[in-house]
């Protein structure tokens, strides 16, 4: 399955990926909570900050290949792109997009890593971040924890 080869493929930290069957009969902010709270991880509420499907494919595929805290890469940028675009390909368009913080000016293409970044964690981990995509019926989760 893909989020197994996903999880797989990222060497080092932690990943959290899948695809979470849901009713679209609630808000998307309420989809996004109620499935990242059934894999274990803590729910922002208003907290989430809404993405483009542009920022949340860079954001998903940045995280997915660079370490967080040292930058190194762990995923070779194209390999990590094309994990990324299967994985949303599976969610029902249109979809909404979230994440926890600023990654989409951290993975910019100005600029692969900045300092000065923030972030609402999900974890206990030191920098955790992600996407959460909701489509009709069907969340997309990706999920990455790394420790500085």
């Amino acid at each position: 399955m893909l989020t197994d080869t996903i999880i797989a493929k990222r060497t080092s930290g932690r990943v959290t990926c899948a695809l979470v069957p849901q009713p679209q009969w609630a808000k998307s902010r309420v989809l996004a909570d109620q499935a990242v709270e059934s894999l274990g991880l803590r729910a922002l509420g208003e907290g989430w900050l809404e993405v483009s499907e542009s920022d949340a494919l860079r954001i998903a595929a940045g995280v997915l290949g660079r370490d967080l805290a040292s930058n190194a890469v762990i995923i070779p940028a194209v390999e990590a792109d094309a994990l990324v675009n299967d994985l949303l390909a599976m969610v029902p368009e249109p979809f909404t997009c979230f994440t926890n913080g600023d990654w989409a000016d951290v993975f910019g293409e100005e600029s692969p890593h900045t300092n000065g970044f923030s972030f609402d964690p999900l974890t206990e981990s030191a920098l955790d971040a992600g996407i959460v995509c909701v489509g009709d019926g069907v969340t997309a989760v990706l999920w990455v924890e790394d420790e500085d």
